[in-house]
């Protein structure tokens, strides 16, 4: 009997099989805190694909308002049609780019989203009026729309039973920042005008 007490009593090993079973414990949540953290992460940085997306959406269409190639950046009067500068504004203000179209950013959006490690869900650009005006005709600020997700990749995705995403949205704007005209004399009953524009971008509104 004494002998039976003192085999149970005695713990020698005892630590060897609790260190054992605490090591499995922590190997078997390594990961799912590197789970964990994956998702935190995402939700983190899910925003810069977003907003990556949107400024370079923006950016091509103040790239499109801003530059006239074959003329060096200046928008020129037309003589001797436009001897007004609201004329000539009147007909820069009817860019196609004006109008907004989403086949103009879309490309560059759906790349920077990309780039980012995010998928590019949902699109949309439209004009808007915010006081603006150039000679009396208002400008529109060219709005961009962009929703995005972020995949999650799991270790224990199939145990979740379930796949982790992060989205995330931006809205970009493309607004008149400064311009200059200067008169050039068409002949002696007519005077157009000429232009610069130059576009600047920002995130959520214009400042």
């Amino acid at each position: 009997m004494r002998q039976m007490v003192h085999l149970i009593r005695d713990d020698r090993g005892g630590v060897g099989f609790n260190l054992l079973w605490v090591c499995f414990i922590i190997i078997f949540l390594i990961p799912f805190f590197w789970d964990v953290g994956s998702v935190h992460y995402a939700r983190r940085f899910a925003g810069t694909g977003a907003d990556g997306a949107s400024l370079a959406a923006a950016q091509e269409y103040a790239r499109h308002l801003q530059y006239v190639p074959e003329w060096n950046g200046i928008w020129y009067g037309q003589c001797p049609h436009e001897c007004t500068p609201q004329q000539v504004v009147l007909r820069y203000r009817g860019l196609p780019a004006f109008g907004a179209p989403p086949g103009i950013g879309y490309g560059q959006a759906q790349q920077y989203a990309a780039l980012n490690r995010d998928e590019l869900t949902a699109y949309s650009s439209w004009p808007q009026f915010a006081g603006r005006t150039v000679h009396g005709v208002p400008i529109p600020w060219i709005v961009v729309y962009v929703e995005t997700l972020r995949p999650v990749h799991t270790a224990y995705g199939p145990i979740y039973g379930r796949d982790f995403e992060a989205p995330n949205r931006a809205k970009a704007v493309a607004y008149l920042w400064r311009w200059h005209s200067w008169p050039r004399r068409c002949n002696k009953w007519c005077t157009t005008y000429d232009f610069t524009f130059e576009w600047k971008i920002t995130l959520d509104k214009a400042r």
